[in-house]
């Protein structure tokens, strides 16, 4: 079990129904390599490796998060939290 984020990440995917809750790196990874509306970018790539080295133990979950958020605001994908 990977260890969760201390706030959650709130994100609106447009192709799939609802938000989506993440709370730890793996959630993140997954939703990176699978359902992200780009696949390209340096917020993007930086985000997929830190989440899978979080996921691995040679990043921290905080470094995880913060990419993700990034990854995020640079695809311009709507988050509430």
């Amino acid at each position: 079990m990977f260890k969760s984020w201390n706030e959650c990440v709130i994100v609106d995917l447009p192709d799939l129904d609802g938000v989506q809750i993440v709370w730890t790196p793996a959630e993140a990874a997954r939703l990176l390599s699978e359902h992200w509306p780009v696949s390209y970018g340096s917020a993007y790539n930086t985000a997929l490796n830190a989440c899978t080295d979080a996921m691995l133990g040679t990043a921290s979950e905080d470094q995880a998060r913060q990419a993700f958020v990034a990854a995020a605001k640079e695809a311009k994908i709507k988050m509430m939290r």
